[in-house]
C-alpha cells in the first residue's frame, strides 16, 4: 500500500511539473539572475556567480526533458557545459582559460538552442495556457543570456571593447564584475531600452548590439503575438464550440 502511495504520489508530482515546468522554469531563471545582486552586496560575487550559473544549467537541462530531441540537446550541450566550468576553475593558466572557453561556446549554443526548442514546443502544442505564455518569456530570458556570453567573449579577446559610464565604475576606480555587467546590458539591449550607461566601442561589440536589438524586437513582435493570438483563437473556436 506504501509503494502505491509513494508511486501515485510521483506521478502527481511529474503531471504537475509537466503542466507547469515553465511557469518554475522562470521563477528559477529570475531568482538566479538576481542573486549575484545579493552575493555582490556580501562581496562573494565572483566564487557564487559561476555556481548561480551551473544552478540555471541544472534548471534549463531539466525543463527540456519531455520530448525526445529536447532531452539529447540538453544532455549534449548541457552536461558538458557545466562539466567544462567545473574543470576551468579547478585547473589554472592556460588550460583553464581554454575550458573557460570551451564553456562559453557551449552555453552559447545551449541559450540559443533552447530558446528555439521552447518556441519550437510551445506552438506543437495541442493545448496553450498561461504557462506556454511563461515558456516564452523563458525563451527570452535565454536569447539576452546568450548574447551575454557572446559579449563576454569579445571582451576577454579585447579589453575595452565596452565602455563604462561614471555611473558603473566603482569610486576606487576599479571595474565591476564582467559578466554580470555583461548580462544587464544585454538584456537592456534586448528589450533595446539603452540608458547609455554602457556604450560598445569595438566593432564587433557594435555588430552584436545591433543584432541583438533586431532580434529583441523580432520575438516579440512575431513570436510572442502569434502566440498570444494562437491562445485568443483556441479559446475562442472552445467558447463557440459550447
Amino acid at each position: 500500500m506504501c509503494s502505491f502511495d509513494r508511486q501515485r504520489s510521483q506521478e502527481s508530482w511529474w503531471r504537475f511539473f509537466s503542466e507547469n515546468h515553465f511557469s518554475i522554469l522562470l521563477v528559477i531563471l529570475i531568482g538566479l539572475l538576481v542573486g549575484p545582486s545579493f552575493f555582490e552586496i556580501l562581496g562573494r560575487e565572483t566564487k557564487w556567480y559561476a555556481v548561480l550559473m551551473n544552478l540555471l544549467m541544472l534548471a534549463a537541462i531539466f525543463s527540456l526533458c519531455f520530448e525526445t530531441y529536447q532531452r539529447w540537446f540538453a544532455i549534449l550541450l548541457g552536461v558538458p557545459t557545466i562539466f567544462f566550468a567545473l574543470i576551468g576553475h579547478l585547473l589554472t593558466g592556460s588550460l583553464s582559460a581554454s575550458s573557460l572557453l570551451l564553456t562559453q561556446i557551449c552555453e552559447i549554443v545551449f541559450f540559443l538552442g533552447a530558446a528555439i526548442l521552447i518556441v519550437r514546443s510551445l506552438f506543437g502544442r495541442r493545448e496553450v495556457s498561461f504557462d506556454s505564455i511563461l515558456g516564452a518569456v523563458c525563451g527570452y530570458i535565454f536569447l539576452g543570456l546568450g548574447w551575454a556570453v557572446c559579449y563576454s567573449i569579445i571582451e576577454s579577446f579585447h579589453p575595452g571593447s565596452f565602455a563604462l559610464g561614471p555611473s558603473i565604475v566603482r569610486p576606487s576606480g576599479d571595474r565591476p564584475m564582467l559578466p554580470q555587467l555583461l548580462i544587464y546590458y544585454s538584456f537592456i539591449t534586448l528589450t533595446t531600452v539603452g540608458y547609455g550607461d554602457i556604450i560598445p566601442v569595438a566593432p564587433a561589440a557594435r555588430s552584436l548590439a545591433w543584432m541583438e536589438a533586431i532580434t529583441g524586437q523580432f520575438y516579440l513582435a512575431v513570436i510572442v503575438a502569434a502566440l498570444v493570438t494562437l491562445i485568443t483563437a483556441k479559446h475562442g473556436h472552445s467558447n463557440s464550440g459550447n
